[in-house]
């Protein structure tokens, strides 16, 4: 996952810690990988802005029900539950500047859901509030 490796200069600049959990055994998925890359650099750009110095944010994937299961997970402010109805849609109300002062306009989840759609794909999300937020993809 060499996604994780282009995030790494931002979160060292913000005190964070970068990690990668897989599982010894390879596990393949069918994806354009241009395309779904910025699937990843949506969910690891909004962890680095959402996570407070000394977070951690971990990518991960398994295999899971003979689809790959993706998790991005961190450990930063949490998004409210009342807000995850609306979290993938475009220009969603639920925007909101980082933890540095990142500018958002509220189409990073809208584009991620809908190239993980077109991979025939499943995106969700876990989030409490002052714990951390993982968002999953499931793909075929």
């Amino acid at each position: 996952m060499v996604r994780l490796e282009v995030h790494r200069p931002a979160a060292e600049e913000q005190g964070l810690t970068l990690a990668l959990d897989l599982p010894e055994e390879r596990v393949y998925g069918r994806l354009h990988p241009a395309k779904f890359g910025r699937v990843l650099d949506n969910l690891l750009g909004n962890a680095l802005k959402f996570t407070p110095t000394g977070g951690t944010i971990t990518l991960g994937a398994r295999l899971h029900k003979e689809r790959v299961r993706l998790r991005v997970q961190d450990t930063g402010i949490g998004i409210p539950s009342k807000l995850h109805p609306t979290l993938f849609d475009k220009f969603n109300p639920t925007r909101r500047q980082g933890l540095h002062g990142e500018p958002t306009t509220g189409l990073g989840l809208f584009i991620a859901r809908q190239i993980v759609e077109l991979h025939g794909g499943h995106i969700w999300l876990e989030s409490r509030e002052q714990e951390g937020t993982t968002f999953f993809v499931e793909l075929p």
